[in-house]
């Protein structure tokens, strides 16, 4: 029960640094930022994914982020609740849009709670998009996970970011 009352918290304490813009087609997006001037822009997912054979919902957290002396400078990560089996990288199935599905190694982030895909093709090709789904191999007996994310307003998020982090949005 302690370590779920600590990502509550955890979460709560993330959900509290983070604020909304509103006025823009990025409504749906909350915006935050770090000491260490990384900038980003977070976005729920449309589903939610229920935890082994509690009756506990979470939804994915997309995060698009920039940092002007970080290389590569854009970053792009999916926050799921259960950590996800592997030490060097998950393979995961992206679509976008109407598109085909497309396998993608992506790293394991903050305490393998995070897939994290580094670099600026992977930013870019949100910005046009309406929908990102994407899939991944939670354990070997676990199954898989699943998040789709509305894009809306992601091209005047990622412009917003580039802006306070002071670099060029990624070119799609």
């Amino acid at each position: 029960m302690d370590a779920l009352r600590q990502t509550v918290f955890s979460l709560a304490a993330v959900a509290a640094s983070l604020s909304v813009v509103s006025g823009s087609a990025a409504d749906g997006w909350r915006f935050g930022g770090r000491s260490d001037g990384e900038a980003n822009a977070a976005l729920f997912s449309n589903n939610a994914l229920t935890t082994g054979s509690r009756a506990i919902d979470f939804h994915p957290i997309l995060t698009i982020s920039c940092k002007a002396d970080r290389d590569p400078v854009w970053r792009q990560s999916v926050r799921v609740r259960d950590p996800v089996s592997g030490s060097d990288g998950v393979d995961v199935t992206v679509r976008i849009d109407n598109g085909g599905d497309r396998p993608e190694r992506w790293s394991l982030g903050q305490k393998n709670r995070a897939l994290v895909y580094d670099g600026d093709g992977g930013v870019a090709r949100l910005a046009g998009a309406r929908l990102m789904r994407i899939t991944w191999r939670i354990g070997l007996f676990s199954g898989d996970g699943e998040a789709v994310f509305s894009l809306a307003g992601a091209a005047d998020a990622i412009a917003a970011l580039a802006t306070k982090c002071g670099v060029t949005p990624p070119l799609r």
